[in-house]
């Protein structure tokens, strides 16, 4: 008997033809008979025992090799119920229980504790760099691109209230150009919105350099910067910065403008009608 391998579909459609007289051999002669040989199937792997099914093993987990929380080490073996149970369990705490500010405060009528107090961009200590004396132009200038290098370092948007602390007419009622456009200075959660919306390219810039530091016919000072950004291009920036002669910050050099500009320092703010 003559042994072909078919699977089932292609077995009935030989046997179709077949009946027919169509399928001949090698020897131009009609097959008599067919045989289907057995076809491999895939294997399936016995089923585990309810014993092995309730055997658990905690192994590591992620690159480190150590478990997401403690408890879960490598060799524990079988644990129960009860053991699992008792691993504790790292969960987000709420404001009442985090927040300095309301964690001792009394539960209000809609059973939150929360004053709403850490939800203030202001909220915040004052930032690490600040103006000083001791600086020089170039000086105030650098630390300030530096901040926006790193500008979630230490805390989120330090880099902007750096900015914000440099800024001489920061906290102002009246209008500003800082940003080159008339804008409004006195809400610092304003500013924040605008300050990453316009100065982007500083936002974890790569590097800068100072190109030349120009005294202006008016008094003061413009320091003309090429900064990289974060994906290796060059952008340029005007700081025009001001010696502070009231407040806290008195003798101190300051920003009175940071306008982005062409790569030949030209720009529509830098008209002196509007600058």
């Amino acid at each position: 008997m003559r042994v072909c391998c078919y699977n089932t579909k292609s077995l009935m459609k030989k046997l179709r033809e077949h009946s027919s007289g169509k399928i001949v051999d090698k020897g131009n002669r009609p097959m008599s008979a067919f045989c289907l040989a057995p076809v491999a199937r895939p294997r399936v792997a016995p089923p585990r025992t309810r014993a092995a099914r309730l055997r658990v093993r905690v192994e590591p987990s992620g690159p480190s090799g150590q478990g997401f929380d403690e408890g879960y080490l490598k060799g524990m073996g079988v644990m129960s119920a009860e053991q699992i149970l008792e691993i504790p369990i790292k969960r987000f705490k709420p404001t009442s229980e985090e927040c300095p500010f309301c964690r001792d405060a009394k539960v209000k009528e809609n059973g939150s504790k929360c004053l709403g107090v850490c939800r203030n961009p202001q909220n915040v200590p004052g930032p690490l760099l600040y103006p000083h004396q001791m600086q020089e132009v170039e000086d105030a200038v650098r630390m300030q691109v530096q901040a926006m290098a790193d500008k979630d370092q230490p805390r989120t948007d330090h880099g902007v209230q750096v900015l914000w602390e440099f800024s001489v007419e920061s906290g102002n009622m009246e209008r500003s150009r800082y940003f080159g456009f008339s804008s409004d200075m006195y809400h610092y959660d304003h500013f924040i919105g605008k300050a990453l919306k316009n100065f982007d390219p500083l936002v974890r810039n790569t590097g800068h350099a100072i190109e030349s530091v120009e005294k202006m016919e008016d008094g003061r000072t413009m320091c003309k910067v090429n900064v990289t950004d974060n994906v290796g291009k060059d952008t340029y920036w005007v700081f025009i910065m001001v010696v502070r002669s009231f407040g806290k910050y008195e003798g101190c050099w300051q920003s009175h403008r940071i306008i982005q500009t062409d790569d030949k320092y030209h720009s529509k703010f830098l008209d002196p009608l509007q600058v």
